[in-house]
């Protein structure tokens, strides 16, 4: 092996014996981060820009840098010409390239170039800025998804460990505490489990002043691993299921939680395999789709569910909890986390039902990637099969995000049809709790057109009174989102920004946010108090906007971003 250049961490370039070979300066690793992540050959007037502006000879100070790293590499072929072209040593390994690959554990990945503050000019901040909230992005994603398999197969010493992890990448985030607890009380460590709860509990209320979310707590409860303790009537299981599931359909979602819960315990019991990886898989789309806050541990039920299902060739379940596992994944921004679940989900996919879910999550990741073309064909795929099942639920769901996928695309005419049928479709199955949703995108698709934001209030303020009532973040912020648009369309800019703050702050109510909403609420409040001239709010609402929608895989805003904070450094 020639040796490893390692740009997680704090950066090294090491030979085939591991000895570290001596590169002088952070804008030398600066340059090679960024040569290397570049996804096309950087000429040598845009590196000098970003990195040596300050320099008296900038293009000489790039020269002297590129010879320093190459005589490091001990080659004198590499990252020459003009452009700047890699070409390194065969058989070098670049642990930025190993990121999603098995042969680079996660306990090895730290942030991108850590300790390392190169002096440079803002394009090159704006840059590292981006790419250590993508690669960090990456990383939590794989701990994450280690972390739920390592407990799905009772592996929980290694959940354990990785949860720890997740937890001191981030104390703040109640998700990897939620995987820390629920791994301890899986593993038989009750009282370990219940005195980390507490703990969180206090660091929550002192710090950031709020107390976390019941999942927590929840997670400290034994469920699905307790150990067997004698037989229980599978009748007597599946009558919990169903009774379960009716009470989460009506609306009483405690009660059908945890009659749900004691499905899982008792099917647990049986020995039955079949009936516990039904119950399990009812009990994680409950909490994933009825418990705003509870998607965490609703995942882990779903990998459980999918584990015992793929060994033992039980496709239906297969395929449900793979697709459930892509819609969580999809709706927090872990994109190509969600993009393998949903192909895992193809596979065992039998009929019309399971290939309509599957191709609208698909179509709903793909949108907010960008990927909007794409999308909007799994749409139309969704559709189809929703019909053909005859799955009214289905298609109002393909529908109503598919109608924002229009929107992005700038189809307004099939935009306005698809909520046309949508809203139609409502009101024949009587899925109140989903109409604010295409109320509220119907009213940005006719702000588009022009019409008159003041006669679209009414309907918009019914939408967000009902997503109160129903207590929804998510449709809450929607509703709250195209209200705030109707008073910049009427150039109430000040009212505008009141409703985006409240947008805002429904969406992150709870810890499992729509993080592509996030985005775009996020997005508007910057360009609102850019008009306000509140830059004080703009700028430092920007960074946030940007990491974010780098850790979502959310391009077009990261461009959008980045222009506005180089417009804001300019100016």
């Amino acid at each position: 092996m020639a040796g490893r250049i390692k740009l997680l961490g704090k950066p090294a370039i090491l030979d085939g014996d591991g000895q570290g070979q001596s590169v002088r300066g952070h804008q030398a690793w600066a340059l090679l981060a960024r040569v290397i992540l570049a996804p096309h050959p950087l000429d040598r007037r845009t590196l000098s820009a970003e990195l040596f502006s300050d320099s008296v000879d900038p293009l000489g100070s790039l020269r002297w840098c590129l010879a320093s790293l190459r005589k490091a590499l001990n080659s004198s072929d590499c990252l020459i010409g003009d452009p700047v072209e890699l070409r390194m040593p065969p058989g070098l390994e670049l642990d930025v390239w190993l990121l999603e690959r098995d042969t680079l554990a996660v306990e090895d990945m730290e942030p991108l170039l850590n300790g390392i503050d190169p002096q440079s000019g803002p394009e090159f901040s704006t840059w590292l800025l981006v790419e250590r909230a993508r690669i960090a992005a990456v990383i939590d994603g794989r701990i994450r998804s280690e972390t739920m398999r390592a407990l799905a197969i009772q592996n929980y010493g290694h959940a354990i460990r990785l949860a720890e992890l997740a937890v001191r990448r981030d104390v703040y985030d109640e998700s990897a505490h939620v995987l820390l607890v629920k791994g301890l009380a899986l593993a038989g460590k009750p009282s370990a489990a219940l005195k980390h709860v507490e703990a969180t509990e206090r660091l929550f209320r002192d710090e950031l002043g709020t107390a976390p979310s019941p999942a927590l707590r929840s997670a400290a409860r034994l469920s699905v691993a307790s150990p067997p303790r004698g037989i229980s009537p599978e009748a007597h299981v599946k009558s919990l299921i169903r009774f379960g599931a009716g009470a989460l359909i009506a609306g009483a979602v405690d009660a059908g939680i945890e009659t749900l819960r004691r499905a899982v315990s008792e099917a647990d019991k049986t020995g039955d395999k079949h009936l516990f990886a039904a119950a399990t898989l009812k009990l994680g789309k409950g909490l994933v789709h009825s418990v705003r806050g509870f998607d965490d541990e609703g995942s882990v039920l779903l990998r459980q569910c999918t584990e015992i299902a793929r060994s033992r060739g039980y496709e239906k379940i297969a395929a449900d909890g793979f697709t459930e596992l892509g819609y969580v994944e999809a709706l927090a921004g872990r994109r190509p986390v969600a993009d393998q679940y949903l192909h895992q989900a193809l596979e065992f996919a039998r009929d019309a039902d399971d290939l309509a879910g599957i191709h609208s999550v698909m179509a709903f990741n793909l949108v907010d990637w960008g990927k909007v073309g794409s999308g909007l064909e799994h749409y139309s795929i969704s559709l189809e099969h929703a019909r053909t099942a005859g799955n009214r639920r289905s298609e109002i769901w393909s529908l109503g995000p598919g109608a924002r996928g229009q929107l992005a695309a700038g189809n307004l005419d099939v935009a306005e049809a698809w909520l046309h049928d949508c809203l139609g479709l409502v009101d024949e199955v009587h899925w109140v709790a989903f109409r604010p949703w295409p109320v509220a995108v119907m009213g940005e698709i006719r702000l588009r057109r022009q019409e008159a934001p003041a006669g679209l209030r009414a309907a918009l303020e019914e939408a967000y009174a009902l997503s109160c009532q129903l207590r929804d973040p998510c449709w809450e912020a929607a509703a709250a989102r195209s209200l705030a648009l109707t008073f910049t369309a009427d150039g109430d800019l000040a009212s505008a920004a009141q409703w985006l703050d409240e947008a805002y702050k429904r969406c992150i109510r709870e810890t499992d946010p729509y993080v592509g909403l996030q985005v775009e609420i996020l997005a508007n409040r910057v360009e609102t108090n850019q008009r306000l001239g509140r830059m004080d709010l703009a700028v430092p609402l920007s960074r946030e906007w940007i990491a974010l929608a780098a850790r979502a895989y959310m391009d077009d805003h990261v461009g959008r971003a980045a222009a506005f904070l180089a417009k804001g450094d300019s100016a």
